[in-house]
């Protein structure tokens, strides 16, 4: 294996194509012992043709890339070029060499009753595999322009390729090799179509060849839009001067309009063109081209490009459209203007639905149809009228979000309507480009990390990385013992420790950064929070154990360990006797269900240390949450706790601020730090708390049962996501406005990932289904159920004046999940440098574990990868194991 993780010498190459022969020859010599059906001839073709792509694929990178780009070559061509001609190759090989083994492991368990179609559909539905077939084709053309400019610059390159294509097998050049990725994506419809014809409607292949059909067909028909596209593009960037490098995955040219801006104060006027696109605005100067002599035109009789030569376009503005915003109408006269305008040309679609109604009619109509139509030309006068003489329905306002601040932009029209129409052309491709699937961030699974029980019934109840980012503290309970098990990320994902730390189940555990030191607490904003007549604020009354002089530096003797024996009956051994400093280190705070803070530093050994401080409340610690220098704690009856830091750099754990938010009946269970407000909930009321005044500023309620309790709360941007109780629904609510914004039904897209699965157990996860988790990274909500599947769905922009959402979000599944509840989904910020998955050997090794620097950590009952439906005799042994499921993101 080279460097790289590509195989570097033909021994591994004839290794592998050798062991895929035999393979195939031990299938045909089945067939022939058995009844040799076309099904089977047709998927051992495929495998052949697979293998023989593939290997093509291993010639382009060990025979050209690899020996191009070495030290001893760089005479012959510069690396950056080499890099241009086999663009992608490397990620296709990658992709191509583990189907190629999945075929394999399909063949060699092969009979009647085999299924294929489920793992072409996982193959040519990841997106890592669209993405580099696309961006492949639409380098194609510059790839053999390279090749073509290399030759004649640099004779000794040209035979370097003439000596590797008489080597080769097939005696064929880099142009036949280079072409066959273009050629692979329609061969493989071919096959799946002669798969199709002869599979049975009730063969249990027979629904996935379908849907991978389609998924192939979509593919091949991508490919060659984009084909399309890429030569519009390239069209427009040739007419555009000072324009380059226009052509762009996923980029489509939307509309052109020839408009007036008005700039500065001066209110200058100059005409400019628009050139709007599916991801981009595109501002210029316009000239008319002057003389009679024109360059013959290259392009299509009628075409957009061919309306596009009768001027001269040079480049002023390029910027992307998420840097675009439209605003407002803020003049009431304007707005109305508009609703008047909207009322008028809805009157008269009405009226033409009507008339075309009224002509259908048996009886006589002859006074109706001419009383409609003396309306709709009345109306359509009026409408024309207002669309002449109202100039300002012909402006439109523009925030440019530039790295030199956000720039105002004013734009006339010719005229209402098409400022209209450009507003609509906007709107759509902005919310397109927000919710399309393919922008959704690559995640990387890593793998399964089991947690072997050291007692019966433990399960995940949180988790949370320490500070130090080499650890996550996983936190298990079975209602009786908390056990704290520590994941190490160093150098591999490693469970180092699971160890029990108190007698009652954890409820949450959060890691809390060290204080930062203070000469003095502001005892003015306590004396007038605690004078406020609105809320109810006392000090805390702790138990013994905890008493005012205790500190996070502090020590507890050997007596009064033996004095707590009492709370807590976790055996002496678990506690170190020699003292620990925790001051200005970060520490792990643990709320349990018997209202028991354990604090621990971060940085401890949990199998060899004690909790230090051990904070005693009077009823079950729901949530803990860390917010600009304070620790806030929500409990069972109703309150909320706020720890300050003392005048020594310790937390002070003995005389919290106590605020009255709820009752025993109404607890506060989640809290969520929204800018410098905390979202408090309350069964389904969301209390908004203000953390500089300590004051509730605004409630709401999420949905109409008030016996369905908010369970889940992330925020992203300006938009905040929730689940209720016994709901698979997700609501979207604007954190300014409190407006519900859109709701999410997640049953759909569990339902499909779970299609394979046992009709009882899909039906009784469908009965039962809700939102367990959720969790913002980027621009993905990570979305955990209690059917143990695991969605994805992108997240929409939320700006001050969004309203309600058009199109909603579509979550999708991942393919890996677990057998029961997702428990919880956490994120370490950033690892190791040298933290890479070990498993997958590619070239593109190195890129993952540079750009990995996230890692999304889930935890739950048991491990499914959805993708596998083959019966095994290991099935639903682990079912009852606790596992980790992790990704890069």
């Amino acid at each position: 294996m080279t460097a790289n993780g590509v195989h570097g010498d033909d021994d591994d190459d004839r290794s592998l194509n050798e062991n895929a022969a035999t393979a195939a020859q031990q299938l045909l010599a089945a067939v022939k012992v058995a009844t040799p059906d076309t099904r089977t001839h047709v998927v051992v073709e495929l495998y052949d043709t697979e293998r023989s792509y593939v290997e093509s694929l291993h010639t382009l990178v060990n025979k050209y890339l690899l020996p191009l780009k070495s030290a001893e070559n760089s005479v012959l061509i510069e690396p950056s070029v080499v890099d241009e001609i086999f663009y992608q190759i490397p990620d296709i090989l990658m992709e191509h060499e583990q189907f190629l083994k999945d075929l394999h492991k399909r063949l060699e368990i092969w009979d009647a009753h085999q299924r294929i179609g489920d793992i072409l559909l996982e193959m040519f539905s990841k997106k890592p595999v669209i993405d580099s077939y696309t961006s492949f084709i639409n380098n194609w053309k510059q790839a053999k322009e390279a090749i073509k400019s290399t030759c004649n610059s640099k004779p000794a390159f040209a035979r370097y390729l003439e000596s590797t294509a008489r080597e080769h097998k097939g005696k064929l050049a880099l142009d036949s090799l280079l072409i066959m990725p273009v050629q692979r994506i329609p061969r493989y419809e071919l096959l799946i179509q002669t798969l199709l014809k002869h599979t049975e409607p009730t063969h249990p292949d027979h629904e996935s060849l379908i849907e991978s059909q389609k998924q192939v067909h979509e593919m091949a028909v991508k490919i060659n839009c984009t084909e399309k596209d890429n030569m519009e593009l390239e069209q427009i960037e040739s007419l555009i001067d000072g324009l380059i490098h226009l052509a762009a995955t996923d980029r489509t040219f939307l509309r052109h309009d020839l408009v007036t801006i008005v700039s500065g104060q001066s209110m200058n006027r100059k005409e400019r063109a628009l050139f709007l696109f599916s991801d981009l605005l595109i501002v210029t100067s316009i000239k008319r081209k002057s003389g009679t002599i024109r360059k013959p035109s290259t392009t299509t009789p009628n075409s957009v490009v061919s309306n596009l030569e009768a001027n001269k376009y040079k480049l002023l503005m390029k910027i992307p459209l998420d840097d675009v915003e439209i605003v407002k109408v803020k003049d009431e006269n304007v707005r109305r203007m508009l609703r008047e305008m909207e009322y008028l040309s809805e009157d008269v679609s009405t009226l033409t639905q009507m008339t075309d109604m009224v002509s259908m009619l048996h009886c006589p109509h002859s006074h109706l149809e001419e009383s409609i139509k003396d309306m709709l030309s009345a109306l359509n006068k009026q409408l024309s009228e207002r669309q002449a003489s109202d100039t300002q329905l012909c402006y439109l306002e523009l925030n440019l979000h530039t790295r030199n601040g956000t720039e105002t932009v004013s734009i006339m029209f010719s005229k209402p309507e098409k400022r209209a129409n450009w507003e609509e052309s906007f709107n759509e491709a902005k919310q397109k480009l927000v919710l399309s699937t393919d922008r959704r961030p690559n995640a990387d699974f890593v793998g399964p990390v089991p947690i072997r029980k050291t007692r019966a019934g433990l399960q995940f109840t949180c988790a949370a990385p320490a500070l130090n980012q080499r650890d996550v503290w996983v936190c298990n309970s079975d209602g009786y013992v908390g056990q704290v098990c520590v994941l190490s990320l160093y150098p591999e994902p490693t469970v180092t420790s699971c160890n029990g730390v108190c007698n009652a189940r954890i409820l949450c555990v959060t890691s809390i950064p060290a204080p930062q030191r203070v000469d003095q607490i502001n005892s003015a904003d306590k004396d007038d929070q605690t004078n406020n007549p609105e809320i109810s604020i006392s000090v805390e009354d702790c138990a013994e154990q905890t008493g005012p002089d205790i500190k996070l530096d502090s020590s507890s003797s050997e007596e009064d360990d033996d004095k707590d024996a009492g709370h807590d009956r976790v055996p002496d051994r678990m506690y170190p006797t020699e003292p620990i400093d925790f001051e200005g280190e970060p520490t792990m705070w643990l709320g349990t269900e018997d209202g028991c803070i354990h604090v621990y530093n971060s940085m401890d050994n949990i199998r060899i240390k004690r909790n230090k401080v051990k904070i005693q409340h009077g009823s079950a610690v729901h949530c803990i949450i860390y917010l600009n220098n304070r620790v806030y704690v929500s409990l069972a009856n109703g309150d909320i706790c706020i720890y300050y830091p003392d005048t020594n750099g310790n937390w002070n754990t003995s005389d919290p601020v106590t605020i009255n938010a709820g009752s025993a009946a109404i607890p506060v269970s989640k809290m969520l730090p929204v800018g410098d407000k905390l979202w408090c909930s309350c069964h389904n009321t969301v209390k908004i708390f203000d953390t500089v005044s300590l004051q509730f500023q605004h409630s709401f309620v999420i949905g109409g049962d008030s016996n369905r309790s908010i369970t889940n709360m992330v925020v992203s941007g300006m938009g905040v996501w929730l689940s209720l109780q016994n709901s698979a629904v997700l609501r979207l609510v604007h954190s300014v406005t409190y407006e519900i914004l859109a709701e999410v039904n997640t049953a759909p897209a569990v339902t499909k990932m779970l299609s394979s699965c046992d009709d009882i157990i899909r039906q009784h996860k469908a009965a039962c289904l809700r939102v367990t988790s959720l969790l913002a990274v980027k621009d993905l909500l990570w979305i955990g159920t209690s059917a143990g599947v695991v969605l994805t769905m992108s997240i929409p922009a939320v700006v001050a004046n969004t309203s309600k959402l058009v199109t909603l979000p579509v979550p999708i599944g991942v393919p890996h999940g677990h057998t029961g509840h997702v428990r919880f989904l956490t994120l370490v910020g950033h690892l190791p440098q040298n933290f890479s998955k070990q498993r997958r050997q590619s070239l593109n090794q190195r890129k993952m574990s540079s750009s990995g620097k996230l890692l999304l950590i889930s935890g739950g009952d048991g491990y499914e990868d959805f993708r596998s439906t083959a019966s095994s005799e290991v099935a639903g042994r682990e079912d009852s194991t606790n596992h980790l499921l992790l990704w890069h993101v």
